[in-house]
Parts: structure tokens; sequence; C-alpha cells
């Protein structure tokens, strides 16, 4: 009867040894930190190397928080590092490069030299503090971007040209009108120019070579630093007139000619409405290449190519 009251005292004293012993067994150490990929399905594969990388080197460091969870989110061309600490706090920093992804890892997950000494173990009430979790995304950091509008450029200036052959200057003005939807554009030029002798001969008393030409180009426009840079593509209707004393009357003639142009407009500044430019272009008649032409026999051939430059000031309006 004794042994019968004595036995569920001594099953009492042992069950509570034992809690008590449980209670103070330590936690198993985490082995992490755990680093979690949250991309495309498509792009899954193309991320996991740079996992695997973190994941080995955070390992090799001391005093971190072993018990955090790192979550990469892939946002277009940036990666969001994502740090769940074992204490509850949660960090994110936006990089944009694989040296960027491995210092900022390291810089949230270093723990202050008091918790570094601190044994790191998980209890139960913590586990879910640390699973892995979808979050609301964050903002993309990059600005949004829209089309240009299209626009309508204006400009005109001086112009120098050097035509042959024969070899010759002339000196005029030119202009141009163009609508540009980027990073093409479409426009009208004109220009009138005249010369009064030749370089390469003779030139007859009171001679002048007089040149007016309309044209249509589509262009291709690129952005650069602080410029803007055209490059355009057209056909050219030119008509020229000349003449000439040959000391016994006044000989005179004129023609038209079409003609490819190939062109380039450098611009700037590329963000005021009004710019400074400067254009060059080679012009070049396809018929006269093959052959002289005449706008009258006693007088000198007509061009069958000339380079030209200009520099004006242009608008720019949406």
């Amino acid at each position: 009867m004794t042994e019968a009251r004595w036995l569920p005292l001594l099953i009492a004293i042992f069950g509570g040894s034992l809690c008590k012993l449980a209670r103070g067994q330590p936690g198993l150490p985490c082995r992490g930190p755990e680093v979690t990929l949250v991309v495309p399905d498509a792009e899954h594969d193309q991320w996991q190397t740079l996992r695997s990388k973190l994941s080995d080197h955070l390992r090799t460091l001391p005093d971190l928080d072993r018990c955090a969870q790192l979550t990469l989110h892939v946002r277009g061309a940036n990666l969001v590092v994502e740090v769940h600490a074992s204490d509850g706090r949660v960090a994110a920093r936006t990089v944009t490069s694989e040296a960027e992804v491995m210092r900022v890892s390291e810089a949230l997950l270093t723990l202050p030299p008091q918790a570094a000494k601190l044994p790191t173990a998980v209890t139960p009430a913590a586990e879910p503090l640390l699973q892995a979790r979808e979050l609301p995304d964050p903002p993309d950091p990059r600005p949004a971007t829209r089309e240009p509008a299209p626009r309508v450029e204006l400009g005109v200036g001086v112009a120098a040209r050097l035509g042959g052959s024969p070899l010759f200057v002339a000196g005029g003005i030119a202009g141009f009108a163009d609508v540009a939807i980027a990073p093409w554009l479409l426009g009208v030029s004109a220009r009138w120019e005249i010369t009064t002798g030749l370089l390469n001969e003779p030139t007859l008393m009171d001679y002048y070579l007089m040149s007016t030409a309309v044209g249509v180009h589509v262009g291709r426009h690129f952005e650069l630093e602080s410029t803007s840079l055209d490059l355009l593509l057209g056909p050219n209707l030119v008509f020229e007139a000349q003449d000439a004393d040959d000391g016994n009357q006044d000989i005179g003639g004129s023609a038209a000619d079409v003609r490819v142009d190939l062109g380039a407009r450098l611009s700037g500044p590329k963000r005021s409405r009004w710019r400074a430019f400067g254009s060059t272009d080679l012009e070049l008649s396809p018929a006269r290449l093959a052959k002289d032409r005449y706008a009258h026999p006693g007088l000198p051939a007509l061009p069958s190519f000339s380079w030209g430059f200009v520099l004006g000031v242009s608008w720019s309006g949406t």
C-alpha cells in the first residue's frame, strides 16, 4: 500500500525533470542564410548560377545571421535583395550587378559585435517568421519612359558648295522642314547658290552659274550625349542657269537635273527648342557622271557632283 502511494509521486518528479531538461536543451544551429529566388519560370535557370555563388560566398563569411532568409526578386534589368532577419527585421535594396549583390547581401546580414557572439538557434515560435513568402512587388526604381511625341523642326542657314567638274565654289542660303516621329523623320529642303568663276579653267567674262534645288528626304534620328544627329537620304531636283559674255555677245542657257543626295546634320543642345546646327551633304548626278552635259555649247560643262556645307539655326516644336 505504501509503494502504491509513492509511485505516482516518483513518476511526477521524473516527468518534471525531463521537461526541464527539454526546455534547457539549446536549439539546433542554423546553417544559412537561406537564399531563395523569386523569378519567372523562363528565367529560373539563368539566375540559378548567381544564387549558388551567393550561397557559397555567404557561408564563408563570419558573424552573419545564419537564421536569416534572403530572397532575390528579379525586376527587369534590376535585382531586389530582400532580407528577413532572425529578429524579425526586414530590409530590401535594389542592385544592378553581381558585385553589388555580394556587397549588399553581406552588409544586410552581418550581425553587430555583441549579437555575433550569441548562439544562433531557431525556436519553434520564430520559425514562421523565416518561411519564404511572396511579398508585394517593391516599386520599380527606374523612371517611367514613354515614346517621344511627333515634332516639327524648321531650319535656315548660310551655305557653301564645292562642285565639279569643272571645279567651282558657290555660296548661298539653305533651309529645311522636317516632321520627326522618333527615330525616323521625313522632310523637305531647298537651297539657292551662285558662283561667278571656275577654279580649274579660265572663266568667260561676266560668267555666273546659279542653281536652285528642292528635295525630299527620309532620315534616321540619333540622340547623342548633348546633341542630336540626323542621317538623311533623298532625291533633289536642281534647276541651273548659266550666263557669260564671250566679248561679242551674251550667251546663256539653263538645265534641270535629278540628283541623289546623302547628308548628315548635327544640332544642339538637344533639350532646347532653338538649336544651332551644322550639316553636310554629297549630291551626285547619275546622268552627268556618265556623260558631260551643257546648257549652251559655248559655256563650261554643268557640274556632275557637289559637296555642300550649311551653318544655321533651327527651331523644334511638337
